[in-house]
């Protein structure tokens, strides 16, 4: 009986260190509509209403629970250019789509923006569901020149 005991005992306590079940996560870009992104592309700097830039970032998935999911976003420069501060994850609510889910829009805020004007920018999105499961992807983008409001790199 006790080496039955001992034997549920460990198998319960394997279960609970499962890794999250994986999610199907796509990264890309988009204001208005996901966009698929190919490694490298050039996206438009975008000058936003407070007057800072960013390059806009989207996600979409083929399965997703419902509700919210937690949001880590991750830039880094791909150049010899430090990388903007990180921010703290957000929570953001995917919404249904026809071949699963999307999240459109998510402004990547690049302080100081006219230091990555030409310089690749590996973008990482981690998306946390609230059952835990997990889902990451990253593309690289390179902003483009031609916003308005750049100063000069500090």
């Amino acid at each position: 009986m006790r080496a039955g005991l001992l034997l549920a005992a460990l198998t319960l306590g394997a279960c609970g260190d499962a890794a999250p079940p994986a999610r199907d996560l796509e990264v890309g870009t988009g204001e208005a509509a996901f966009e698929a992104v190919v490694d490298g592309q050039e996206v438009p700097l975008i000058f936003g209403p407070q007057g800072g830039h960013h390059v806009w970032v989207s996600f979409r998935g083929a399965d997703a629970p419902a509700g919210d999911a937690l949001l880590d976003l991750d830039v880094v420069p791909l150049g010899e250019v430090d990388p903007p501060p990180r921010s703290a994850p957000v929570r953001v609510r995917p919404s249904p789509a026809a071949t699963g889910w999307e999240y459109i829009g998510w402004p990547a805020i690049l302080p100081d923006a006219s230091c990555f004007v030409g310089v690749p920018l590996s973008i990482e999105a981690t998306l946390t569901f609230a059952d835990g499961s997990v889902g990451s992807d990253t593309m690289v983008v390179v902003p483009a020149e031609g916003a308005p409001g750049l100063g000069p790199c500090p």
